[in-house]
């Protein structure tokens, strides 16, 4: 009983750094710090019509007049099904459903001066949750899981010449993250299960930078840099009336952000853009525990080799009236994990979203909605008997989203 409870415990909390981990990657990712970006495949990098462009690129904030203040969220409904083939050949259906998630955001930005910007973000860049029955095959990998994770980001951002502007600033972050697993008290799949529940956070400090080209009246062009962020993530393991602590020193991407705005006449903008996410220094994970687990271990090392990721992006806005906006968007989000490593963590595959979406913009007030359809092709993994993976296909994964926001110019 000791050394399965040993081997469970250790691997759950592998996973729940994995979690962790992923703030700024696909896996669980987040894109969706501005409404209006939203609609348009999330590429406003070279388009700053108000605050939550901070999001994409700080240095674009140089673009907005007077104090402007933007406040809004998105909700996300993430679902999938997983069919797993046992040893012996047996297949099982399971569906992964999940609550609504509402990731909100918030920013204001100042033209302090006729060169100089100030800005302040507030949103999320990591989280999501998913659930299974606590008698499904993959139950000792995981049941259910929770992530969320908050930042403040403020920014200063100058304009070096009269079309040209620089920005950066601080991101200070915040995560959260609950696991819950089963745990065998003898033989798996034979014996009663017992109940882990894994509990973590992080706090971490990174920046970012960005330039802002206005290249011509109807062309602009934007870059943005955001750096990694080391994340010393300590928890706790708590099963069977036992609790013991863990911890766990990585470092999250560094990202990219690269996009184009051209207005071929004065009601239709096109963005095109891409966000590299640079995965490849995430090739393990090494935990220790404060002392001996049941005293048998003292850590675990898993192994990741997560790659690149290449997101492509485009949005189209029509100005249908002076008043009225229409939008579309799509955007193709690689997943980090190759399938030799992939998990019941991160279940899924490369995502394909389609959105639309309209403004409404009264002169001191403006206000967005949109709504986004993501879609993962299936996925088939080989079984990995060792760390509990069975051969398994991940199919029909899907999320929705809806977002509004509100603002207002002074």
């Amino acid at each position: 009983m000791k050394t399965s409870l040993l081997s469970a415990a250790s691997l759950s909390f592998a996973a729940l750094l994995a979690s962790a981990a992923t703030a700024s990657a696909a896996g669980f990712g987040l894109y969706e710090g501005s409404v209006r970006a939203n609609a348009m495949g999330t590429e406003i990098t070279a388009d700053p019509v108000s605050p939550s462009v901070m999001y994409n690129n700080p240095a674009a904030i140089t673009e907005l007049d007077g104090v402007q203040v933007e406040a809004g969220a998105t909700g996300i409904r993430p679902a999938q099904r997983i069919k797993t083939t046992s040893p012996l050949g047996a297949d099982r259906m399971t569906h992964a459903d999940s609550k609504w998630w509402v990731p909100p955001n918030a920013y204001a930005t100042w033209k302090a001066f006729e060169r100089m910007s100030v800005g302040v973000g507030f949103f999320s860049r990591a989280g999501l949750g998913c659930e299974y029955p606590e008698d499904w095959p993959g139950r000792y990998d995981w049941t259910k899981v929770e992530l969320t994770s908050y930042e403040v980001n403020p920014n200063v951002a100058f304009k070096l010449t009269d079309t040209l502007s620089f920005g950066g600033g601080l991101r200070l972050q915040s995560m959260e993250a609950d696991l819950y697993r089963m745990v065998s008290s003898g033989t798996p799949f034979a014996d009663p299960d017992l109940k882990m529940h894994l509990k973590g956070d992080a706090q971490a400090l990174a920046y970012d930078v960005g330039l802002y080209w206005q290249a011509a009246t109807n062309i602009s062009f934007g870059v943005a840099y955001q750096s990694r962020a080391t994340e010393d993530i300590k928890g706790d393991v708590y099963c069977a009336g036992q609790r013991v602590g863990a911890k766990c020193e990585l470092t999250t991407p560094a990202e990219i952000f690269l996009g184009a705005s051209m207005k071929p006449n004065e009601r239709l903008k096109v963005n095109v853009g891409t966000i590299i996410s640079v995965w490849n220094s995430f090739d393990s994970l090494n935990i220790s525990f404060d002392q001996p687990l049941l005293g048998k271990s003292s850590g675990l090392s898993v192994r990741k080799d997560w790659e690149l990721t290449v997101r492509p992006q485009i949005g189209v806005e029509f100005k249908a009236t002076d008043i009225l906006a229409l939008r579309a968007g799509y955007a193709y989000d690689q997943a980090p994990d190759p399938d030799a490593h992939a998990d019941y963590m991160v279940p899924g595959n490369d995502r394909n979203l389609f959105s639309v979406g309209a403004g409404l913009d009264f002169g001191s007030w403006f206000c967005d909605l949109s709504y986004v359809y993501l879609f993962m092709p299936k996925r088939d993994i080989d079984a990995r008997p060792a760390e509990g993976v069975f051969q398994t296909t991940f199919m029909n994964g899907d999320a929705h989203m809806l977002g509004a926001s509100l603002g207002c110019r002074f």
